[in-house]
């Protein structure tokens, strides 16, 4: 699947809060490489799974806090 440019309508702004964007409930697509606010585990541009969580060790650690 390919990135058909919808995903454009469900991109999230980005904040100084300190909790990052995980903890906010914004998902990232590794295809359409983007942060969205989207409820499903789905992209619904492309089709693929949103990343949920971080893979950085750092912000793994703060996000189990």
């Amino acid at each position: 699947m390919h990135c058909n440019g919808s995903c454009k309508k469900y991109k999230a702004t980005s904040t100084s809060i300190d909790g990052g964007r995980y903890e906010l409930g914004q998902k990232r697509c590794p295809e359409c490489e983007l942060f969205i606010t989207w409820e499903g585990l789905w992209c619904p541009c492309c089709g693929r799974l949103l990343r949920t969580k971080p893979r950085a060790k750092k912000l793994k650690s703060r996000s189990k806090r």
